[in-house]
Order: structure tokens, then C-alpha cells, then sequence
């Protein structure tokens, strides 16, 4: 008994955050070796795979800073070097030209890929979960990112859960529950976006009409956030 109570001294929670933190501490150790051979950071990974997600290839400065969460300085000195190598290219707009957009180079899009390889990485991990445990780990990953999203601690996360789009629970008693209005479709948990091209952050608003379906109550609330 007494061992027992050793082995449980510390709690769950915290040990969640050391499994989570051993993944980070991974995924960056495996840049940084990397880097010693590439020549390209792990920043300068994270500007060119966020350029890459986008449907044009290109975002502005301002965004691709909020996006990794990092001051504008940092960015622009980022961005600034990713140009030296040929991997982005700058220009301003032509309506507002105080507006700069960085776009992607082919060359970048294909360092960007051959670099970060932790989405293959990780997506090969996961196979050795069960469908159900994959969809439990999605819906627990919504849960985290929403909670850290409203504690003001990483940017506004394009996921269902806060859209203007999502409708949570609208067909009770069906494998497909939720709804999306930009689709005009139903779908399930396992259908989740946690980056989707077509988010519209919803209004306080909206966010407080979804409040009022079930299950969707707890996400203005981080300790209780349920959306399955």
C-alpha cells in the first residue's frame, strides 16, 4: 500500500504535461540536429511549413508572427534569412505597399517538406492506437488547445469548436451529431478540423448561441471543455 501510494504521488495532470513535454523536447531536438546539416532553424521550419498549410502559399508578416506566436521583430529577422537562402520572397501590395506578403518559393516548399518530417512522424506513432483512441486523443488535443486558446496563451486556433460554421449536437442520437454551415454537411468527433481553411472565428454572439446546445456549455469554460 504504501508503495502504491509512492507511485501515485504525482498527480495526473502532471504527468500529462511530462509526456506532452517529452514529445516537444523531441520534435525540437530532431530540428535542431537537423539544423547542424541543413543550415535551417527551427523557426525557419515552422515560417516555411505555416506557408505551406496555406492555400496561396503566402501569408503577411504580421500573421505568420501571430501564427508561431512570436514577436514581429523575430519574424521579420526569420523571414529576412528564409529570403537570403531563396526559400520565401517578400513583396508589398500594391493597394497598401506598407503591407508586406511573404510567398513561398519552390525551393522553400521543398525544403519546408524535407525538413519537417514530424507530421510523418508522429502520424506513423499514432497508428499504433486503436480508431477510437485516435479520435479520444483528438477530441482531448480540441479540449487542450481551446483551453490555452481562451487563456489568452497561443493564438486563435482555426478549429470546429470556436467557428462560426460549427453547430455542436444538432442531430441527437446520430454517429454524425454536429453540423457544418460552410459545408452544409453533418460529420462526427473523428472529423474534427483543428486548422481549417475555411474558419470564421465565431462572434461573442454566436459563441454564447452555442453555449446553449448540449454538450457545447463547458467551452467557455477551459476545466470543462466538452465537445463530444
Amino acid at each position: 500500500m504504501t508503495a502504491l501510494m509512492k507511485i501515485d504521488q504525482e498527480p495526473l495532470p502532471d504527468r500529462l504535461v511530462t509526456g506532452l513535454s517529452k514529445i516537444g523536447l523531441a520534435m525540437k531536438s530532431r530540428a535542431w540536429r537537423r539544423k547542424g546539416r541543413q543550415g535551417i532553424g527551427p523557426l525557419q521550419i515552422q515560417v516555411l511549413t505555416f506557408l505551406r498549410s496555406r492555400p496561396n502559399q503566402s501569408a503577411t508578416v504580421s500573421t505568420i508572427a501571430r501564427e508561431l506566436s512570436v514577436k514581429l521583430p523575430t519574424a521579420s529577422e526569420v523571414i529576412r534569412t528564409l529570403e537570403q537562402k531563396r526559400l520565401v520572397r517578400r513583396r508589398r501590395r500594391e493597394i497598401d505597399n506598407r503591407v508586406v506578403t511573404v510567398h513561398l518559393t519552390s525551393l522553400g516548399a521543398k525544403a519546408g517538406h524535407v525538413e519537417n518530417r514530424w507530421p510523418e512522424i508522429l502520424a506513423s506513432a499514432t497508428e499504433n492506437l486503436s480508431t477510437q483512441e485516435q479520435v479520444s486523443l483528438l477530441i482531448s488535443l480540441v479540449k487542450l488547445i481551446r483551453a490555452l486558446q481562451l487563456q489568452g496563451e497561443i493564438p486563435v486556433a482555426r478549429m470546429c469548436v470556436s467557428c462560426e460554421h460549427f453547430r455542436s449536437h444538432v442531430y441527437a442520437e446520430s454517429d454524425h451529431p454536429h453540423h457544418c454551415d460552410f459545408y452544409n454537411a453533418a460529420f462526427g468527433d473523428q472529423a474534427f478540423r483543428l486548422d481549417c481553411p475555411e474558419y470564421v472565428e465565431a462572434s461573442a454572439e454566436g459563441q454564447g448561441n452555442k453555449a446553449d446546445s448540449r454538450n457545447a456549455a463547458s467551452m467557455a469554460q477551459p476545466q470543462g471543455l466538452t465537445v463530444d
